[in-house]
């Protein structure tokens, strides 16, 4: 069944299943190009063209992330997308520890996306902002993906945030944020981000990616 459906998916979108969420509204596994996909009613959330945003920024991450001993944080695991990446096309074998605080979300990962087959991915059904809040432990990757539907928690844009963020980086930790520019106002809000991430860190700015995505990659500052 599922390769009639990827057979047909190259003429047009197939819709699979539908999920309900109280944090991403309806949540939907579709199948588009041959893939299989996840998406909310406005966005692409998984394995479409947000993966590629995700992918060009692990290529523009100098800070080693590959090697058993590193440690990636990711906030907001989704289907799972950024976590099939760093083992299948990075060949990273660090601890992965994902943060999702839509159950929901993290059911999908597991059922449609079987993102238990990969080893040493500890899965964490918790708010971002209060993780980083308590943490004592450091990373040498954080990836910052953060949405429900399509709408970034105001949270991600904080300095008490950004301050989290630095002190859980390892000494040449980097972040990807990922983030969209809509209008004037969010790209005004995107340079507010900028501003602040360049207290600690040393900023690459790509926008316009695959339509709105406004990928931003962070170096800490030794």
């Amino acid at each position: 069944m599922n390769f009639v459906k990827k057979y047909l998916s190259y003429l047009r979108v197939i819709n699979q299943k539908k999920y309900e969420s109280a944090y991403n509204g309806t949540l939907e596994i579709n199948w588009l190009n041959g893939k299989k996909i996840l998406d909310t009613t406005n966005t692409n959330y998984s394995y479409g063209n947000l993966g590629e945003v995700l992918k060009k920024g692990m290529q523009k991450v100098t800070t080693p992330f590959k090697e058993a001993s590193n440690e990636i944080l990711i906030l907001g695991l989704g289907g799972g997308d950024a976590v099939k990446q760093l083992r299948n096309d990075f060949k990273s074998k660090a601890t992965i520890t994902a943060l999702e605080i839509d159950p929901v979300v993290i059911e999908i990962a597991v059922n449609e996306f079987d993102i238990l087959s990969f080893s040493n991915v500890n899965i964490v059904n918790q708010d971002a902002e209060l993780f980083l809040k308590y943490s004592t432990n450091t990373y040498h990757l954080i990836i910052v993906d953060l949405f429900f539907d399509a709408t970034i928690p105001d949270f991600v844009f904080q300095q008490s945030f950004i301050q989290n963020i630095n002190n859980s980086l390892h000494k040449n930790g980097s972040v990807i944020f990922n983030t969209f520019i809509l209008d004037d106002l969010h790209n005004i809000r995107n340079q507010k981000l900028i501003h602040l991430l360049k207290t600690y860190f040393t900023i690459q700015s790509f926008k316009n990616l695959y339509g709105h995505n406004h990928l931003i990659i962070a170096q800490k500052i030794i």
